[in-house]
């Protein structure tokens, strides 16, 4: 299949485990860049309120093999794959690992501003909301 059409974005979802150290989220968002870069992936993570959100963009054989890698990563849990879809082009092409807080993800992504500022705790009502815009990017 030529690689051109064989383009995909993949979203996921998931909660942070106990296992991982925000001290060390900067130093995993480095080693992330440095793989994505070498398997030409692309995309954004959201990090924040104890959830991750990510879009990978790329080939679709590396794309699947990353997040294969990232269901076996202790550091999620409770990870909800969102879809799978055919692109003709990366939303993100200068991005091979863009981390977003809060605040960030908002200004960046200015129509979920006012979603984005109705989080301020932890429950299952939070976690509906990110997992809405998620989805909806």
């Amino acid at each position: 299949m030529d690689r051109i059409q064989d383009l995909v974005e993949l979203k996921y979802f998931s909660a942070i485990s106990k296992e991982l150290n925000l001290s060390n989220l900067s130093e995993i968002t480095d080693a992330a860049v440095i793989t994505n870069k070498s398997k030409d992936i692309t995309g954004i993570l959201f990090f924040d309120y104890g959830y991750f959100g990510q879009i990978l963009e790329g080939h679709r054989a590396d794309v699947e093999e990353t997040f294969e890698r990232i269901q076996k990563d202790k550091r999620h849990q409770n990870i909800q794959l969102l879809g799978v879809s055919n692109i003709k082009q990366r939303r993100f092409p200068n991005w091979s690992m863009k981390l977003f807080n809060a605040e960030e993800f908002s200004h960046q992504f200015p129509q979920f501003s006012e979603i984005m500022e109705d989080l301020n705790h932890v429950d299952i009502e939070t976690y509906q909301m990110i997992k809405k815009i998620w989805t909806r990017i």
